[in-house]
């Protein structure tokens, strides 16, 4: 076996190593899309959902019998005519619509445009971000959350009316027949974040003590087809219960909490719960709360009273209770956020709701990533642009690895006459073969792995960036320029991977060879082939980095190459 030949199996030796490093990389970062459910679903109390009833109805079979505090369904009472009787706004963020029925939150929009929703013809319209689900819907939505009240070990609902209403807050008050308490519910929106704060207000005017208890109630309804996704591109609506306990973070789909209850496994929690919700991959309803208020989360899925299709996630927040004075009152201050999952709105809170971000296991390259974006994108009010900026930072980070590689790659053909004359002698002993190598390594001081160190560093650089942008919500629905108006989907009309495929072939050719060998050739003509199909399906955002990173990476191998004397695999030796 001559030179070329052994060289050409390492080399492949090693390119199928590195592929194989690359898709375990994939696998372990990439989230993998849930399938579509199709066991039967149970109830919040572990039954099996009974019938099908109509969205938004007031009474449920499947709740839990009247004194349980918290249950995960509408309480069994009188219906109650729903209306709105106030709107509260924030200009330019959100508004929220509170309803007599119960006292509740009944829709939360946001107004930002980034987030508005965009019709085909590319006008946008207000984003009804929290909203009853209908019979005929076709996409997931995040329902209403609720605050409910239970007093004297039986849960309340009741026809709240409005006072004091202003811009921006409502007093909302009722009474309950059967204990006499006076209850409030008094709502705030605050004037920066995505945030309502509830203040319940119970005042007591007998002469009997009264035990209240409080549950809060997020839930999502799940198209099911919708949370499929695919293998590069993973579902931006599959709605998730998330509960942060202690220092573990806990993130349920409703296929595994269909598994888990299967497998007996735990989708309740009761030790140091410190707040929780439902969200999808950008969007996010949750409880903040004071520390140590919220006694147990638990996790259900249903698909009573849903369309044909839809899935019921919910997330059930059980707060700490307590007892009314006679003659005296309590209150309670919540907040529930509802609103996209930014990092830099989720870090306000004295209890962090950043987790709700899934970075993967590269979150330590991913936060400082997007800080840097965000840092570019107050310059220059482009996301687009302030990735391209974030790729040439990148690169001159690591332009001392690639400076290694390509003096490794310079060294090794330095000395590639010996090493066809260690191989001609010692063609026959293996062994001694390599021991010869490895001395013929030291002496010219030259390391053969140096080479593959600047491809592994940049993996988790691009798997990195990847998580970043499938994640961040700041790049959701952002405007680039021209045609891609979504930097977290991909490319509509495939331009930019085409023109990466077209610029992968021409940096390949650049890249040093020690001889023009048949593996070469198939790798150099093959692999921008399968990595501009791949690129096709991946969020533009990702592929804007990787064309221009590759961009910047011919020009500066056009540099090293000339410094370090070394001839490409274009050219003829």
């Amino acid at each position: 076996m001559n030179q070329g030949q052994e060289l050409d199996q390492k080399r492949l030796l090693l390119a199928v190593v590195l592929s194989a490093v690359v898709l375990m990389l994939w696998q372990a970062t990439v989230p993998v899309p849930a399938p579509v459910q199709k066991a039967p679903q149970t109830t919040a109390d572990g039954g099996i959902a009974k019938g099908n009833q109509p969205p938004g109805t007031t009474t449920s079979s499947a709740a839990t019998p009247t004194g349980t505090a918290g249950s995960a369904t509408e309480p069994a009472t009188q219906v109650i005519e729903a209306r709105t009787l106030t709107t509260l706004k924030r200009d330019g963020l959100q508004s929220v619509d509170l309803t007599n029925d119960d006292g509740q939150i009944a829709g939360w929009v946001l107004l930002e445009h980034q987030y508005q929703a965009v019709a085909e013809d590319g006008s946008r319209s207000t984003f009804p971000f929290v909203r009853d689900v209908e019979r005929d819907s076709t996409e997931g939505v995040f329902l209403p959350p609720r605050l409910q009240l239970s007093l004297a070990g039986a849960e309340t609902r009741g026809d709240y009316r409005l006072t004091a209403p202003t811009e921006s807050g409502a007093r909302l008050e009722w009474t309950d027949p059967n204990s006499g308490v006076q209850v409030t519910r008094a709502y705030t929106l605050d004037p920066e974040t995505y945030v309502t704060q509830i203040e319940l207000i119970l005042k007591n005017p007998t002469n009997a003590v009264v035990p209240f208890d409080l549950t809060a109630l997020f839930r999502g309804a799940q198209n099911d087809e919708q949370a499929q996704g695919s293998m590069f591109m993973p579902p931006v609506h599959l709605y998730e219960s998330v509960c942060k306990r202690n220092d573990d973070f806990e993130r349920f789909s409703a296929d595994a909490i269909t598994e888990n209850k299967a497998d007996g496994d735990p989708v309740a929690f009761a030790d140091g719960i410190r707040w929780g919700g439902v969200d999808n991959r950008y969007f996010m309803s949750a409880l903040v709360a004071e520390p140590g208020s919220i006694e147990r989360c638990t996790a259900s899925t249903t698909r009573a009273g849903m369309p044909t299709g839809f899935t019921l996630l919910s997330n059930q927040l059980d707060l700490v209770g307590g007892e009314i004075p006679a003659g005296g009152q309590v209150s309670r201050t919540v907040s529930f956020y509802a609103g996209p999952k930014k990092l830099s709105e989720l870090q306000k809170f004295p209890e962090p709701l950043n987790d709700a971000i899934d970075f993967g296991i590269f979150s330590i390259i991913c936060v400082p990533m997007l800080w840097l974006m965000r840092v570019f994108y107050g310059f220059v009010a482009n996301w687009g642009v302030a990735i391209i900026l974030l790729t040439v930072v990148v690169k001159i980070i690591t332009l001392p690895l690639t400076i290694k590689q390509y003096r490794s790659m310079a060294a090794m053909k330095k000395i590639q006459p010996q090493m066809k004359k260690v191989q001609e002698k010692y063609k026959e002993d293996k062994v001694k073969l390599q021991q010869e190598m490895m001395k013929l390594y030291r002496e010219n001081q030259v390391n053969p792995l140096a080479g593959c160190l600047p491809m592994l560093m940049m993996m988790p650089i691009y798997f990195s960036l990847y998580r970043t942008i499938y994640s961040a919500v700041e790049l959701y629905q952002a405007e680039f320029f021209g045609w891609i108006t979504d930097l977290s989907i991909e490319d509509p009309i495939y331009v930019t991977p085409v023109l990466l495929g077209i610029l992968m072939f021409a940096q390949m050719r650049l890249n040093p060879s020690a001889g023009d060998q048949m593996q070469q050739k198939i790798l150099m003509n093959v692999m921008p082939i399968m990595f501009t199909a791949m690129m096709l399906f991946l969020p533009s955002g990702l592929v804007l980095y990787i064309l221009v990173n590759t961009f910047l990476g011919i020009f500066q191998q056009l540099w090293i190459l000339k410094k370090t004397n070394l001839q490409p695999q274009g050219a003829k030796a």
